[in-house]
């Protein structure tokens, strides 16, 4: 009734520099293939990507990229590789979280087949589907959250040193007045 899905959900630092690669096994023409990531932490929150297929021909390809979510029919069996690069980064590294899964697609006659399902099947097909689409919100919401505390974290580390540094400003200034003005009259008696 429901489609076989083969998938993995991953957490990986890649270092700066750093290419690796990851595999999924299509086991025959005409899979459903979705790949998934998003840059969680590191740098501007940015990485090449590729995806080749077992011909080692280039499916997708990015530079730069802080997410992407993508969907292929598999035109021949094989090895699928998933490869990240930080290459841009010279000392950053990156924690990218990325989702690949394999799975059957309807076929015409799994189709027609379809169609007389009862609405307890449909339902559940509906369902399933609503949820693959609620985590899809959760994973983005969840990287949106990463970066924006990164952000408020950077944010708040150079206010704290911006407002050391000015402190510091402020108490300089202070001791260099009152030794000013204390030269002054001490200036003025020895005149007299």
């Amino acid at each position: 009734m429901l489609a076989m899905v083969n998938a993995v959900t991953l957490r990986k630092w890649i270092a700066s520099h750093e290419k690796t690669c990851y595999f999924a096994m299509v086991d025959s023409p005409g899979k459903k293939v979705n790949f998934y990531f998003a840059v969680q932490l590191g740098g501007n929150f940015d990485i090449d990507f590729e995806v080749e297929g077992p011909n080692n021909r280039a499916i997708y390809s990015g530079e730069a990229e802080r997410q992407g979510d993508f969907t292929f029919t598999a035109t021949q069996a094989g090895e699928y590789a998933f490869c990240f690069k930080n290459g841009l980064a010279t000392f950053a590294d990156k924690l990218v979280e990325f989702d690949i899964s394999v799975e059957d697609e309807a076929r015409p006659d799994d189709i027609t087949k379809r169609i007389g399902r009862d609405e307890v099947a449909n339902s559940i097909v509906s369902i399933a589907s609503e949820l693959q689409q609620i985590t899809k919100f959760m994973k983005y919401f969840r990287t949106r959250e990463n970066r924006n505390f990164a952000t408020v974290a950077s944010t708040e580390s150079r206010v704290w040193w911006f407002s050391a540094l000015e402190s510091l400003c402020v108490v300089v200034v202070a001791v260099i007045q009152v030794y000013a003005i204390q030269a002054l009259f001490t200036a003025k008696r020895s005149r007299l």
